[in-house]
Order: structure tokens, then C-alpha cells, then sequence
């Protein structure tokens, strides 16, 4: 008897929570800013150009748009039959554009801030979940993510230890010693791929290049980069 009288306020609690009312309302942009700004921790501790306040404006943003969607299904259209996700469907698109100033392209075009990026657009779809009463999914999401941001960094420092294919950029002091190390890594079954000459600002006559290197068989990165810096006439190597 306790157990179903505990389970109907739960439920009660929840429908009521469900509903579009002052309440609710509030619960929503309290959590939004709650979870928004937990992902933004990880992100300012990191000193990435997106921190706590981004992610939790995003996140607050894309829930009051949700509302706003269920707001105008319920009331301004009176019978309920409009679409409340149509406004969310254009925060997932909007929010790329936010996303693109926080990725960098460097001299030799490494990127970074990819996972700021997607952070930024997760928060996004944390708030339109949360948004829409769909409390349960927002937090999970949430938690799964400090899980992704917590520990996966050890999984892909081993996934990149332990691959075959590298990025690089190699500067050379001229197209001779360009040709020697390509064929000497192909002797070494290094296969040297996707080559393209870069442009140098400067007044040096060195031949710059990024290619892919694949190795045909596993072995470290420090031996391969061993053998392109004891070739004659390499300047420099360095992995993108």
C-alpha cells in the first residue's frame, strides 16, 4: 500500500512536471543551466575557448526554443496538432555555425577543438531534451558524456600509439632530397600518400609537403620518424 502510494505521487510528480506550467518551466531552465554548465567545466578547465558560460547558454537557449515549440502547439494553435519539435530542428543546424569558431586550423593545419565543437552541440540537444520534459534522457546523456570526456582520453592516446597511419609535415631543402626520403620509406614498406605541396610565406627555397604515411606493418612512430630525419636534406618532420 506504501509502495503504490509512493509510486503514485512519482507519477503524479512526473505528469505535473510534463506539463507546460510556471513550475515546470522553472525546473527545466534550472536543470538546462545545470547540465549545460557541467559539460562547460570539463571544457574551461581545458582553457578552451568555449567554456562554462557558452555551454550554458547554449543549453538554456535550445531549452527555452523546445518550450517555446510546446508552448506554441498547446496554446496558439489551441487544437495541439503543430509541430513542437520544427523549432528544434533549426537549433541543431544554428548551433554548427556557433561551433565552427571554436575549431583552429594552425600554419600546418592541425586542427583542434573538434571536441568543443561537438560538446557545444550536445549541450544543444541537452537542452532541447529538457526542453520537452524528457528529464531522464538530458541528465544520462549528460553523465555519459563527463564518462566520454573522462576516460576515453586514455583510449585514444592508445588507439593513436598503435596506429599504422600518420599525418605529417616534412619540410626538405629541395626536390632531390623530397624524392630520396619518399623512395627510402617505400624500401621501408612506408607508403607515402595524399601528398600536397604547401606554400611557404617565406623567402626559403625549401620544399614543404603534408602527406600520410602507412606503414605496412606495425611499428612506432619514433622509428618511423627515425628514418626520415637521418635522410640528407630533411629540415624538419613533425606529426599533424
Amino acid at each position: 500500500m506504501f509502495e503504490e502510494g509512493l509510486l503514485g505521487k512519482i507519477n503524479s510528480i512526473s505528469s505535473y512536471l510534463a506539463d507546460l506550467n510556471m513550475i515546470s518551466t522553472a525546473v527545466r531552465l534550472i536543470l538546462a543551466m545545470l547540465l549545460g554548465g557541467i559539460i562547460g567545466i570539463d571544457r574551461g578547465m581545458k582553457r578552451r575557448v568555449a567554456g562554462v558560460k557558452t555551454h550554458t547558454i547554449v543549453c538554456l537557449g535550445a531549452t527555452l526554443v523546445m518550450m517555446t515549440g510546446q508552448y506554441i502547439s498547446l496554446y496558439i494553435n489551441q487544437s495541439g496538432t503543430g509541430d513542437a519539435a520544427r523549432l528544434g530542428a533549426q537549433v541543431i543546424s544554428g548551433v554548427g555555425f556557433l561551433g565552427v569558431g571554436t575549431i583552429i586550423v594552425t600554419g600546418q593545419r592541425h586542427v583542434s577543438g573538434l571536441t568543443t565543437a561537438a560538446s557545444l552541440w550536445a549541450s544543444s540537444c541537452i537542452g532541447l531534451a529538457v526542453g520537452i520534459g524528457y528529464y531522464s534522457g538530458a541528465i544520462l546523456t549528460t553523465v555519459c558524456i563527463l564518462v566520454v570526456f573522462r576516460y576515453f582520453k586514455a583510449i585514444d592516446i592508445y588507439v593513436e600509439n598503435h596506429s599504422n597511419v600518420y599525418e605529417v609535415y616534412m619540410e626538405f631543402e629541395s626536390n632531390e632530397s623530397m624524392s630520396n626520403v619518399i623512395k627510402k620509406l617505400r624500401e621501408e614498406d612506408i607508403q607515402v600518400n595524399n601528398i600536397i605541396i604547401v606554400k611557404k610565406k617565406t623567402k626559403s627555397q625549401n620544399v614543404v609537403i603534408q602527406a600520410s604515411l602507412d606503414a605496412g606493418r606495425w611499428r612506432t612512430k619514433k622509428s618511423i620518424f627515425r628514418i626520415i630525419e637521418e635522410q640528407q636534406g630533411v629540415v624538419t618532420v613533425e606529426e599533424l
